[in-house]
């Protein structure tokens, strides 16, 4: 694995996504149904070319003359979801601004490259991630090289294809968020707690946790958790600092499991306070870069189909990997040989489906939110729609039958394949 480059890092981005689609779930009734389909048009976009994504129209009509949302398509969507590294947001007094970098060293890259496969009809999502250094040919060339090269912010096209090309999965939509929002959902949803079984550091980053417990981070301190390369903890039986030696692997564990982490806390907060759901949607859209076939209507659609989704299922893994060294370069090699690594791909290539089952006793992440039925009712409006000036009214919206899928295909139960070190199961911290 590549240390050549110890500023560059992965931030969880795919969170942003489920935050998004919280948020929705949470105020589409009445005038937040009109709110949030004016707030989603407002949005960068970009074209994904027509061989790749969702080609279907939207064609389910103006939500403008419309009271009650249409149930959609609900067939599972792979999304690309990419991270864009910014210092726009980072206080330089702060301190953890020095593990930020310079501004120079930001642009047109991404070490936050991920495919989230989201199926409606099961309330399932589940996580696909790509270290940085993962080696592939490169679409349109004749060259290989690490994954990340083919990324370029507002042209997704060469790693939508890389990606199919190497792996054989298919991207249907396209979302890119810069790390400074992140950081304002954190702040949104009033901090994140993980449980810490050991005193933590990492210098580079800024990361402390000054004793074990429930600690909650905040703002830039959960920057610098979740970039944690060089993350270290006390061994107080041998009064000695050890270090994550799996480093990229251990933070991208880490980083999904502060994703289940992260969307438990949206869900709380935004089902009982339409205004925080509000602050979250406003707030995930400011640096956010779709598709153009990720129309406002097919978000709301997904909120609506995903409102009773529970954070403790979502499924996460990251490619397998073979460590080499190639003129220079120290990579890692696609395993896409090992058996487990087979089922992830037939997942992703809806080939197959994941199996639905309780997690295990020993990692589950709890959640206390409970499921909505078939109806929800917004009745707390009025605050969001004095400010936007919009008709305060309170609106029933009933889910469709869920319908039955036309194909059977095999369900599977690949195991995750987390490394590194990461929190602790504790229930109580959440």
């Amino acid at each position: 694995m590549s240390e050549a480059n110890p500023h560059r890092t992965k931030r969880q981005k795919v969170l942003l996504v489920f935050n998004i689609v919280i948020a929705l779930s949470c105020i589409i009734g009445g005038s937040g149904l009109l709110y949030a389909n004016y707030r989603l048009s407002d949005r960068q976009v970009v074209t994904i070319d027509s061989s790749n994504g969702d080609d279907k129209n939207d064609d389910s009509g103006s939500i403008a003359n419309e009271w009650n949302l249409p149930p959609g398509d609900l067939s599972a969507r792979n999304y690309l979801i990419t991270g864009t590294d910014s210092r726009a947001c980072i206080d330089p007094k702060s301190p953890f601004a020095g593990g930020f970098g310079e501004g120079s060293n930001f642009g047109e890259r991404s070490d936050t490259i991920m495919v989230i496969r989201v199926n409606p009809l099961d309330d399932q999502a589940i996580i696909l991630s790509f270290p940085r250094d993962m080696w592939v040919k490169i679409s349109g060339s004749t060259r290989k090289s690490r994954i990340n090269s083919a990324f370029q912010r507002k042209d997704p096209n060469k790693l939508i294809q890389t990606i199919k090309d190497n792996f054989d999965i298919s991207i249907d939509h396209y979302v890119n968020i810069d790390f400074c929002t992140f950081k304002d959902i954190v702040e949104a949803v009033g901090g994140v707690k993980v449980p810490f079984l050991y005193r933590t550091r990492d210098k580079s980053t800024g990361l402390n946790v000054p004793q074990p417990g429930c600690f909650t981070f905040t703002g830039d301190h959960a920057l610098a958790y979740v970039r944690s390369r060089k993350y270290s903890y006390y061994d107080a039986v041998k009064k000695k600092w050890r270090t994550d030696g799996l480093s990229d692997w251990g933070r991208i564990s880490r980083q999904q499991d502060f994703t289940q982490r992260m969307a438990q806390r949206a869900l709380e907060r935004g089902r009982t306070n339409p205004r925080i759901a509000t602050q979250m949607l406003n707030t995930a859209l400011k640096n956010v870069i779709t598709d153009d076939k990720l129309t406002p209507m097919k978000l709301l659609q997904l909120a609506q189909a995903m409102k009773n989704y529970d954070p403790a299922t979502m499924g996460t893994y990251t490619m397998q990997a073979i460590g080499a060294r190639i003129g220079k370069e120290n990579v890692l090699l696609p395993d896409l040989d090992n058996s487990n690594m087979k089922d992830i791909l037939s997942i992703f290539r809806g080939q197959a489906s994941l199996k639905k089952a309780p997690p295990p006793a020993d990692t589950a992440l709890t959640t206390e939110s409970t499921a909505m039925g078939t109806s929800f009712v917004v009745q707390t409006l009025g605050v969001m729609s004095a400010i936007h000036k919009i008709p305060s009214v309170a609106t029933v919206i009933t889910s469709p039958t869920t319908p039955t899928p036309t194909t059977i295909v095999q369900e599977l139960s690949p195991t995750p394949n987390k490394r590194g070190i990461t929190p602790p199961y504790d229930p109580s911290c959440h």
